[in-house]
C-alpha cells in the first residue's frame, strides 16, 4: 500500500508541477523536479525556507521576519488594518521554521470584520503555485473569505468589489473553509475552492442560469470528493495552482490543492468526474448525471495573467451569527462569538510546486 501510495503521489506531482512559467506564455520543463521525492517541492532546498526567495522560480515570499507595520504594508503594497486592532506580528511559528515571527490576524465584531495584505504584480503569470502556512485559533468560529489569486488586466492597487455579479475580463480563486452539515467538521467546516469567473454559473436556478433576480451571480463553489477537514489549533501548509487557459478559445485552465503536501483535489479538462447543480459542481463520481469536469476558461483576453495575491482574514457580521448558532447547538465545543484569529508565515509564490517547509537544522 505504501509503495502504491508514493507511485501516485510521484505521478501526481509530476503532472502538476513538472512545468515551470517563468511569466512567459509558454512554459519550460523543470528537469530538477523529478529528481525531488513525492511531497517535496523547492521548499527542501531550503531548510526552515531560510532563503528560499532566492531560488529562480519564487517570484515572491514573505516570512514577515523583519521590520515594522509600515514597512510591512509597503513591502505588499495595501494593508487593511482598521484601527491598527486587526493585524500584528506573533512569536507563534509553524514547527520547522528558521523564523521566530509570524503575522497574526483577529477580526472583533462589531469593531472590524478582519483584514487582509493585497500585492498586485506586472504582468503576472499564466500560471503559479502560492503556499502559505496558517493556524486557527482553538476557539476560532465560522469563516467567510480567505486567500485567494486574482487575475486583471490592469489590477488597482486595492480591493475592488464585485460579489453579486459575473466578471466581464477578470477571474478570483479563493480557498476557504466553508461551513459543514457534519458537525464532524465543525465549525471551521471543510476546504473549497471558491472561484468568479466569466463563465460562471448563477446560484438562481439548478441549471445555473440567472432568473431576474438581483445579483445573481456569487463564487462557484468546488470542493474533493471526501471533504477535507480545516482542523483548530495547528498550523499547515496550505498550497493551490492556478493554470490559465492557453488561448481564448480553450477551456484547457485549472486549479489543484495541497495540504500538508498531500494531494487534495484537481480541477481540469476530464477531472474529476462530477455535476453541475446551480453554482456548485458536486464532485461524485457515482451520480447518475456525472461526467469529467470540462476546465475553466478564466479569461477570453490572454492579457489577463495571475497578477494578484490576497492573504485576506475576513469573518462577517453573518460568520458570526453562524459562530452563535454552533456554540449554542454544541455547549461542550469552545467557540469564541466575540472574536476570530488566524496567524500566517512563509508566504511563497513560485512558477512551480513549492511543498511544505523541510525543518531547520
Amino acid at each position: 500500500m505504501i509503495v502504491l501510495k508514493k507511485i501516485i503521489y510521484t505521478l501526481f506531482f509530476i503532472t502538476f508541477a513538472g512545468l515551470s512559467s517563468t511569466g512567459c506564455d509558454t512554459p519550460s520543463v523543470n528537469n530538477e523536479r523529478e529528481e525531488l521525492t513525492p511531497g517535496q517541492g523547492i521548499a527542501w532546498l531550503f531548510p526552515g525556507d531560510e532563503d528560499i526567495e532566492n531560488h529562480e522560480s519564487v517570484v515572491f515570499s514573505d516570512n514577515f521576519e523583519n521590520g515594522t507595520m509600515e514597512d510591512l504594508e509597503a513591502h505588499w503594497g495595501h494593508m487593511s488594518n482598521r484601527d491598527g486592532n486587526v493585524i500584528f506580528f506573533s512569536d507563534d511559528v509553524p514547527n520547522g521554521s528558521a523564523g521566530t515571527r509570524s503575522l497574526r490576524m483577529t477580526a472583533t465584531r462589531g469593531e472590524n470584520a478582519g483584514g487582509e495584505l493585497y500585492k498586485t504584480f506586472d504582468p503576472g503569470w499564466n500560471k503559479i503555485y502560492l503556499r502559505f502556512y496558517t493556524k486557527f485559533a482553538e476557539d476560532h468560529g465560522s469563516y467567510h473569505h480567505f486567500v485567494a489569486l486574482r487575475g486583471f488586466k490592469d489590477p488597482l492597487p486595492y480591493p475592488m468589489g464585485g460579489a453579486g455579479q459575473r466578471p466581464e475580463n477578470h477571474f478570483s480563486v479563493t480557498i476557504e473553509p466553508t461551513r459543514s452539515q457534519n458537525t464532524e467538521y465543525a465549525p471551521l467546516g471543510i476546504w473549497q475552492f471558491y472561484a468568479y469567473w466569466p463563465e460562471m454559473r448563477s446560484w438562481q436556478s439548478p441549471e445555473g442560469e440567472p432568473d431576474g433576480r438581483d445579483n445573481p451571480y456569487y463564487g462557484n463553489s468546488f470542493r474533493p470528493e471526501s471533504p477535507f477537514g480545516v482542523p483548530r489549533g495547528q498550523w499547515m501548509s496550505v498550497e493551490f495552482m492556478v493554470n490559465l487557459n492557453s488561448s481564448p478559445d480553450e477551456k484547457d485552465g485549472e486549479i489543484a490543492l495541497w495540504i500538508d503536501g498531500e494531494p487534495i483535489v484537481q480541477f481540469a479538462p476530464g477531472t474529476p468526474d462530477g455535476y453541475w447543480r446551480g453554482d456548485s459542481f458536486r464532485n461524485d463520481p457515482s451520480h447518475t448525471d456525472s461526467a469529467p469536469f470540462e476546465g475553466f476558461r478564466w479569461r477570453h483576453d490572454m492579457d489577463v495573467k495571475v497578477n494578484v495575491l490576497r492573504l485576506q482574514h475576513y469573518v462577517s457580521g453573518t460568520a458570526f451569527e453562524r459562530s452563535d448558532a454552533y456554540a449554542e447547538e454544541n455547549p461542550d465545543l469552545l467557540i469564541n462569538t466575540e472574536q476570530a484569529t488566524v496567524w500566517f508565515d512563509n508566504v511563497v509564490m513560485a512558477t512551480e510546486y513549492i511543498g511544505p517547509m523541510r525543518p531547520a537544522q
